[in-house]
């Protein structure tokens, strides 16, 4: 791939002050979700002034994309798609086109295939959570659906193996919440209604995701609905550790 290039689309779409401008920091922030290499933009700047190198934001957005994997550089400019698309349709089609041949509509989302572990949970919904720092609200939503999507299956894969094959969110949903309340049936580890929520918030997720695609919510409502969905798949995802 012909990086520079791909660069000099992305570059005048990013330089320009309105909906579409990416700060410095703003443009490491979203850096970041592709790489734990990379400090915080002062940090960064800093670094770069000590050894005596340009602290433009061409020069240094261009060297921060160098120093990145192929993969991580797909990734980035991915990411840079789904966020400009709205507001530079056109630009962003071009960009789409010579980078992906104009397939990339659905984030790359680096969540575990299957959760066995309250330390998997955490380090995914740390990576929601540096999503949503950098205003990448739709992926945040979108990581969410598929955090939901691997606690389901490892609920399944250990307590319902015979169910294995099915693999859509809301179905998994229900058999996970029927088998948790037969287990807690005759006890008082939960009120039933607790556990009856599961299908009703996937849903809510689930819909939260499609709607992202479908609307263009405001800068809050975008927030408040990212960090919300976060907390409840946080919610569900302790829930079903317990029984894993």
């Amino acid at each position: 791939m012909n990086w520079i290039s791909a660069f000099n689309r992305l570059f005048p779409v990013i330089d320009k002050k309105g909906d579409t401008y990416f700060s410095g920091p703003s443009f490491i922030k979203m850096a970041q979700q592709v790489t734990y290499d990379l400090p915080d933009y002062q940090i960064y700047i800093d670094r770069r002034n000590r050894l005596g190198k340009s602290s433009t934001r061409r020069v240094f957005y261009w060297d921060i994309i160098e120093s990145l994997t192929e993969d991580q550089r797909y990734d980035l400019f991915r990411l840079f798609i789904e966020s400009l698309e709205p507001h530079a349709r056109e630009a962003m089609n071009d960009l789409k086109e010579f980078i992906f041949g104009g397939s990339s509509g659905v984030p790359k989302v680096n969540i575990p295939a299957e959760f066995s572990s309250a330390e998997k949970l955490s380090r995914s919904l740390a990576e929601i959570d540096k999503a949503i720092e950098s205003g990448q609200h739709n992926r945040a939503v979108t990581m969410t659906y598929t955090c939901l999507e691997g606690l389901y299956k490892a609920y399944i894969n250990k307590n319902l193996p015979e169910s294995s094959s099915i693999n859509d969110l809301l179905p998994m949903a229900k058999l996970v919440k029927n088998d948790i309340l037969d287990k807690v049936k005759g006890t008082s580890q939960a009120p039933e209604q607790i556990i009856n929520s599961i299908p009703t918030i996937t849903n809510a997720i689930a819909n939260s995701r499609n709607s992202f695609s479908d609307s263009h919510f405001d800068e809050d409502a975008q927030n408040w609905l990212s960090v919300y969905t976060r907390d409840l798949t946080n919610s569900i995802g302790r829930l079903l550790l317990h029984f894993i």
